[in-house]
């Protein structure tokens, strides 16, 4: 700090300020005292936002707890705005402001420095061009090139993104109770109310149930609100931003009145009580058999009606509750077990199948191959997967396998024949393509 920038110096640095009596071996030897030439080339401020000048600090003062906006919170900040070059009104601004931090929506330099403080506590920032004025700033008239900005944090609500893809935003009106919160297969109480945000009756309210009672991830509701009650606590408030796709675009069978797939929603939640499902690990082998039956039969539900995301989810819980077995399972009990596992993983497959994710359709016939290697549908389904990504040869040998468990299976041997059939028309056209190579050589 004693150095001007373009300055050279040596300095020296007593044992005590160095390595000290241990030194550090083997280049270093104890109790050395250490010269270095030294350069100061350049530097940033601490009170430089941006490292360019453009920002600078000018003062501030602390706030109070610990607590910190993060990104996506709303934040209210007191704003006063002031010219500090010659010119008329010198206060250019005093009044609030209201911005999603961290989402580009406000003026870059308050954006980054409210993300460092607490409430109540204050900062003065000198901006200079290019960081004068910038996003929420309407008040800075074009030919000023200094202003002084005082901001003070108010307060701000806790905004998440609970789907992490924005789809689902969740803003905390009321903070909840306790650290629970439902999981997978909770049964809750809500009071919710939808207003549509995107059509001719944006703003509206068009559904209000109070209270409305469902089970999460039951297909009762749209995927959003399923995804925003399992990041909410008891008696908590919230407002949920649903992106079309987590609305009743994730169930357009459903979609009510005054209501399109297409649009986005604001959805008020309160959450009155639920009860937790029992975690997998406290359930007793009886237990999770009931549940692999349940999973299923729910998953077969909810793919019948097109949603498959929500019917994956099951079909995956029912695949997982035998996955980790911590007690020996007589042979009846593992032959039903393995049987419903096995239907299981066949149904994933079908979704991914449904979703042209043929990779994923690999995964999940090969697990229930291993569970049992003759199972004629399973390598069926493995083998027309193989088809869709070319591999004619592992696709032949799955069909030809399912034939000798079934050699009367009619579908197994139309599709053989259709492999055959583009095996022929594949050499053909390999054959042409070395004939005409030939023939120009």
């Amino acid at each position: 700090r004693t150095m001007a920038k373009g300055e050279k110096a040596f300095v020296t640095l007593a044992p005590a300020y160095a390595y000290g009596e241990t030194g550090s071996p083997p280049r270093i030897p104890p109790s050395a005292t250490l010269t270095f030439e030294m350069e100061l080339e350049n530097w940033i401020s601490s009170k430089d936002l941006f490292g360019d000048g453009s920002v600078m600090k000018a003062g501030e003062t602390e706030g109070e707890g610990w607590e910190r906006p993060g990104i996506f919170a709303e934040a209210t900040c007191k704003i006063v705005a002031k010219r500090l070059e010659p010119g008329p009104a010198k206060v250019l601004f005093d009044g609030e402001k209201v911005f999603s931090v961290g989402t580009g929506t406000a003026h870059k330099a308050w954006d980054k420095i409210v993300q460092d403080m607490k409430k109540g506590g204050s900062v003065s920032l000198i901006c200079t061009p290019p960081c004068v004025s910038g996003p929420g700033v309407d008040f800075v008239p074009a030919d000023v090139t200094k202003v002084q900005y005082d901001i003070t944090l108010l307060h701000w609500l806790k905004v998440e993104d609970v789907s992490g893809d924005r789809g689902v935003m969740k803003k905390v009106l009321r903070e909840g109770d306790g650290w629970e919160t439902p999981n997978e297969g909770a049964f809750v109480s809500v009071n919710i109310e939808y207003r549509v945000v995107t059509n001719s009756v944006a703003g509206d309210v068009v559904i209000k149930h109070e209270p409305f009672i469902f089970t999460v991830i039951d297909g009762a509701v749209a995927e959003g609100i399923d995804v925003a009650v399992q990041k909410m606590k008891l008696k908590e408030l919230a407002i949920v931003y649903l992106k079309a796709p987590y609305a009743f675009g994730s169930c357009p069978n459903m979609c009510p009145p005054r209501i399109k797939p297409t649009d986005d929603l604001e959805v008020k939640i309160e959450l009155l009580s639920f009860d937790r499902s029992k975690d997998s690990w406290s359930l007793s082998v009886e237990e999770k058999k009931k549940q692999i039956i349940a999973r299923k039969a729910k998953g077969n539900q909810l793919y019948n009606v097109g949603r498959l995301k929500l019917a994956k989810r099951h079909y995956e819980i029912g695949t997982s509750l035998f996955e980790y077995r911590t007690a020996e399972l007589s042979p009846e009990v593992a032959k039903e077990v393995n049987e419903l596992t096995m239907a299981c993983h066949l149904n994933l497959a079908a979704c991914y199948k449904k979703q042209n994710n043929m990779e994923k359709v690999l995964v999940h016939t090969k697990k229930a191959i291993d569970i049992e290697p003759k199972n004629v549908k399973a390598l069926y389904r493995r083998g027309c997967a193989y088809m869709e990504l070319d591999n004619f040869y592992k696709a032949e040998q799955d069909f030809k396998r399912a034939l000798e468990v079934e050699p009367e299976n009619a579908e197994v041997r139309r599709k053989l024949a259709e492999l055959s059939r583009t095996i022929a028309k594949q050499d053909e056209a390999e054959k042409g393509l070395y004939s005409s190579m030939f023939a120009k050589a």
